[in-house]
């Protein structure tokens, strides 16, 4: 038998595929692009950072008050309307809020946020609950 052409084996284009995927890989990271990609999937897994979002505390407030008015008076002001905090990105620069205002300074305690909060219009989100008597739920 007489060949004109040389045969391609399997491994050999297996090897060149990775070679190629290798060499993508190695252009991404000099080129800077693994910090965007790094920053996506920390944001996809890691929500932590961004905090809960202003309007799911919002809602979630609505709903923590419709609790508390199921609830005896007694334990009202121990629900968790008056006493669970959200942690929130307010500022929109996708970190969560800390006390001294400087977001990236991980030493700093995070900045909680109540649904409401008497008098301190910095940690309340200012969400009243009506109870069904006309009164405010005492916090």
């Amino acid at each position: 038998m007489n060949k004109k052409g040389v045969d391609l084996t399997l491994n050999t284009i297996i090897l060149a595929v990775l070679v190629v995927l290798v060499l993508i890989v190695v252009v991404t990271f000099f080129l800077g692009g693994f910090g965007r990609i790094t920053e996506t999937i920390s944001r996809v897994f890691f929500p932590v950072t961004s905090g809960t979002d202003l309007t799911i505390a919002v809602q979630t407030c609505e709903q923590r008050c419709d609790q508390a008015k199921l609830l005896p008076e007694s334990l009202r002001s121990n629900s968790a309307f008056c006493k669970i905090p959200f942690n929130i990105d307010k500022d929109g620069n996708g970190l969560v809020d800390r006390i001294n205002g400087n977001d990236n300074d991980k030493s700093v305690e995070l900045k909680k946020y109540y649904c409401f909060i008497s008098g301190d219009s910095t940690q309340s989100l200012g969400i009243s609950c009506q109870m069904n008597d006309g009164n405010q739920l005492p916090c």
